[in-house]
């Protein structure tokens, strides 16, 4: 029996976009063949599909990485609603929506990239996840320009910047590296107070001095590993938290000699929670309903959009959904939420 292929109107709501596809179905099943002859009389070699699938540990974000962070990003954004805190030493209360820290390590790389994220890493995200009640994360891995690897992290929770230093100094001297940092400092200052010429550009020598009386303070052992970047007044939260995720390596810094360029990383270079992890959205099969539904809301917002020969893309984020659209999509895309990561704020924007 010869095999027909049957395509469904599907439409995937996502939080800054609606997708229309059709899902292929072979009847009564897909052929085993090297080519594929679609119902229009297309042929497509199965060996074109798959030639430029290639993939390669140099470090870089691939375009099919950048789509995964981005739209991970978008959900964690999106479940991240604004919240509100107080620092109990000085009683100062604030609002936020996300925490965006960047850890580096205390003193020089002596292990793998793999060691590092294996050992250390892991152990700082199953921490925050336990101790800090942390849901949703998404991190990538740099290499800095003096070969250190180091990590930037958004999380859905404050935590005091001295807990997250504290823990991430505990966490990296599994592998002595607060150790080292301390016997690398005393060693410099072993005749008092010495300023680091080569550091002076970014690092003035009033500000060399305060971190040395802090350094003799701790006898050297609370090295400033963290650093919290401030978001709250950011316009387009996104963006600048995406360039930070997806850029490449060494991609601003053009005016390096070749020598000074940034290593190239071993292992993963980014990840996420597991709900974050292969997102597909809220499915929908395209019925009337369903139809008019989106050209109304397409008619309303005046969304921009791209068309392929294959799908459409509709770029309406959730608030313009809840607002110019009937309820059975945003209704779809709040039942996904619900289902997938126990999310029932019922999006209140």
């Amino acid at each position: 029996m010869k095999a027909e292929l049957t395509l469904i109107p599907k439409l995937t709501i996502h939080p800054d976009k609606i997708c229309s596809w059709n899902e292929i179905h072979w009847s009564p099943s897909k052929p085993c063949k090297n080519t594929l002859c679609l119902a229009d009389g297309t042929k497509v070699s199965k060996a074109d599909r798959i030639k430029d699938s290639s993939r390669t540990a140099n470090g870089l974000v691939s375009k099919n990485a950048h789509r995964k962070i981005s739209k991970a990003l978008d959900y964690l954004l999106l479940m991240a609603s604004p919240k509100s805190g107080y620092i109990p030493k000085s009683g100062k209360k604030f609002s936020f929506r996300i925490a965006f820290v960047t850890f580096v390590l205390p003193s020089k790389q002596i292990h793998s990239d793999n060691e590092i994220k294996r050992t250390l890493w892991n152990s700082m995200l199953i921490e925050l996840t336990k101790y800090h009640g942390v849901k949703n994360y998404l991190w990538r891995a740099e290499k800095q320009k003096n070969g250190n690897i180091h990590f930037h992290l958004i999380i859905d929770k404050f935590v005091k910047y001295d807990e997250l230093r504290k823990r991430w100094n505990r966490v990296t001297n599994k592998l002595g590296y607060v150790d080292r940092y301390r016997e690398n400092q005393k060693e410099w200052h072993k005749n008092g107070f010495r300023i680091r010429e080569n550091l002076l550009k970014n690092w003035p020598a009033d500000k060399q001095f305060q971190a040395y009386k802090q350094g003799v303070k701790s006898d050297w052992t609370s090295p400033n590993t963290t650093d919290i970047h401030s978001v709250k007044y950011i316009s387009n939260l996104k963006n600048y938290v995406q360039k930070y995720m997806t850029k490449n390596e060494g991609t601003e810094e053009k005016e390096l000699t070749n020598c000074e360029k940034f290593a190239q990383q071993t292992g993963r270079i980014w990840g996420c929670n597991e709900s974050l992890s292969g997102i597909e959205g809220a499915r929908i099969d395209v019925d009337n309903e369903i139809k008019d539904a989106l050209t109304q809301v397409i008619k309303k917002t005046g969304c921009r959009y791209f068309e392929d020969t294959y799908f459409s893309v509709f770029y309406i984020d959730m608030r313009q959904l809840a607002e110019n659209s009937p309820d059975i999509l945003f209704k779809y895309f709040s039942e996904y939420l619900l289902t997938r990561f126990n999310y029932s704020n019922q999006l209140v924007f």
